[in-house]
């Protein structure tokens, strides 16, 4: 599933935990129309000419799993792209900065003792890994544009990082994660579950440290008009290339 090929035919769905995350990309959809499903409210519509499928899904992992599962069970969905905000684990990782991580586990999530890797659930992988192809065709806007961006593992949990102690843990237990959120490993094993593909492009908010929380507030705006640049460039590419 990671290296399925999407078209510009195809519909995709797009998820944001805050309004903050995805105002914007509200704002530029085409002959929109909305549904509420389950109290989740549904915006079909166009955005660049590809058929999109937006939800707001809450905060945390139980609320991303079931906004995932209303996309993926009431429409025909080829994509899912998780957008938002995240904390940086890493200090040349600034907040500003665009990442598309390759992978995604739980933080928060422990059955070693039974043999599984650190923050694998039973039955399924050790990683979750994003859609290759989709993934290419977003680094190569970032690059043409020059904008920061990282690669690599994201991990998720159901804590906001404040805290310098617990950021720095993190990093000794996941010596290759770039960023941590709260949502995109939800959504990530709900498309597993479905099989269908994901993406996964978030914003740099914060360090989480102490400032996380006065640096998420100061950036969090910002986020939403950046990430629906790089998603318009993004389908603007899609239609390009199918």
């Amino acid at each position: 599933m990671n290296k399925t090929k999407i078209k510009k035919d195809d519909t995709i769905g797009i998820i944001g935990a805050l309004e903050q995350e995805i105002i914007y990309l509200y704002k530029n959809i085409q002959h929109l129309k909305t549904k509420k499903l389950y109290n989740y409210i549904l915006c079909t519509g166009k955005l660049n000419k590809i058929n999109i499928v937006l939800i707001k899904s809450g905060i945390g992992k139980v609320s991303a799993s079931i906004a995932s599962a209303i996309l993926l069970h009431f429409y025909k969905i080829d994509l899912i792209i998780n957008i938002g905000t995240a904390g940086s684990l890493q200090t040349k990782l600034i907040p500003g900065s665009i990442i598309f991580p390759h992978s995604t586990c739980y933080y928060d999530v422990n059955l070693t003792t039974f043999g599984y890797s650190l923050g694998q659930i039973p039955n399924f992988p050790k990683l979750f890994l994003a859609n290759n192809y989709m993934m290419q065709l977003a680094e190569k806007y970032t690059l043409q544009s020059r904008m920061n961006h990282k690669k690599n593992l994201i991990i998720s949990g159901d804590l906001f990082i404040n805290k310098k102690t617990f950021q720095n843990t993190l990093k000794k237990k996941f010596p290759t994660a770039i960023a941590v959120d709260m949502e995109s490993t939800a959504i990530a094993q709900a498309c597993y579950q479905f099989k269908k593909p994901f993406l996964i492009i978030k914003y740099i908010s914060d360090f989480s440290d102490e400032r996380a929380s006065l640096n998420f507030k100061k950036f969090v705006n910002l986020a939403s008009k950046k990430l629906l640049n790089v998603i318009q460039h993004l389908l603007d590419s899609l239609c390009k290339t199918t």
